[in-house]
Parts: C-alpha cells; sequence; structure tokens
C-alpha cells in the first residue's frame, strides 16, 4: 500500500499530469460484488506536455491501474477472462 500512496502522491505533484477521477477499489466501502472480487486503483489522467500539445493529444484521457502484488499475480490471462465474463452477462 506504501508504493500505490507514493505513486498517487508523485502523480498529484506532476505538473504536467492531471488527475481527472480516481476509483479506488481498495477502499473498505467499495462493493466488491460489483468486480467479482477485483481491486486496483484506477486513476484517469491526462498528459499535457510540450510533445503532447504538439501531437494533439494533450486531451487524450488515459488510464492507470495501480494494483497490489498478491492481486497481480492472481490476475492471469484466465482470470481477466473471467472477468470479461462477468462483466458481459451484467452488460456492462
Amino acid at each position: 500500500m506504501e508504493d500505490i500512496i507514493k505513486c498517487l502522491e508523485a502523480i498529484r505533484l506532476d505538473q504536467e499530469a492531471t488527475i481527472l477521477r480516481i476509483k479506488n477499489r481498495l477502499t473498505h466501502s467499495y462493493n466488491a460484488d460489483v468486480s467479482a472480487g477485483y481491486r486496483n486503483v484506477a486513476i484517469n489522467i491526462a498528459i499535457a506536455t510540450p510533445q503532447t500539445r504538439r501531437l494533439g493529444i494533450d486531451g487524450h484521457v488515459c488510464e492507470l491501474q495501480l494494483i497490489l502484488r498478491p492481486f497481480h499475480i492472481l490476475k492471469t490471462e484466465s482470470g481477466h477472462q473471467r472477468y470479461v465474463a462477468f462483466r458481459n452477462k451484467r452488460a456492462e
């Protein structure tokens, strides 16, 4: 958790990054039934640098997912396929 917090703080302090949304699936209040138990912190960010402005992509929104190592180990290709099947059944 300390590394996730450090990463979030580094992004928050980066003047070229704009955090648009944070979805914290690690919080106790998050309803894990919605995601079949999947846990991470998903951050939507836009990066505005001279290069992204020149390319016209400074408004492009990227998602960065921060995940704890034990969850990453469990997140195999078949594990992700099961999540996609679960999500599709929910019509999301």
